[in-house]
């Protein structure tokens, strides 16, 4: 079982590393939120960087990331996104990443395997620069003694190289 684990973890990981290679359509996201915004058991701010590759199928690209507060927590993670256009400029992206979180001084989410699930609406710039903003839930899925979860809302700049 722990070898599935890690599969889940590494394959996307390699996607990021396939499409940086190539060097097309790869953004870099740098994220402002607002950790623990539904429940505020213990809210602080929260930073996040991403790298979005290319597509590596038909559909889902690759991310690679990790997320930061000012309690101390720490989520390094890897996963896919879809980014779905509704207009040339407007785009809705899903995303799922499982990842290793570290708790410090912050929320316990019971678990060091946490799985981080986002939605974003986010608007295309003139320039391929894009601008979003996201709510993200990450919890364990029940596989610690407790799921206490936690929810993020995040403004998000998407940089093109």
């Amino acid at each position: 079982m722990r070898k599935f684990w890690i599969l889940i973890l590494i394959i996307p990981l390699l996607g990021s590393f396939k499409t940086f290679a190539e060097g097309s359509k790869n953004h870099i996201a740098i994220s402002f939120a607002i950790f623990d915004i539904l429940k505020h058991d213990n809210s602080s701010l929260e930073g996040r960087a991403e790298f979005h590759g290319s597509e590596f199928t038909w559909l889902f690209k690759p991310l690679s990331g990790f997320m930061a507060n000012t309690d101390g927590a720490l989520h390094f993670y890897s996963g896919v996104l879809v980014d779905i256009p509704v207009f040339s400029f407007l785009f809705i992206s899903p995303s799922f990443a499982p990842g290793i979180y570290y708790h410090s001084n912050s929320k316990d989410l019971d678990f060091l395997l946490e799985f981080r699930s986002q939605i974003e609406i986010s608007l295309k710039l003139d320039n391929d620069i894009k601008v979003g903003l996201s709510l993200n839930h990450i919890s364990n899925a029940s596989l610690g003694k407790s799921n206490p979860g936690v929810e993020s809302l995040a403004l998000t700049y998407h940089f093109p190289f």
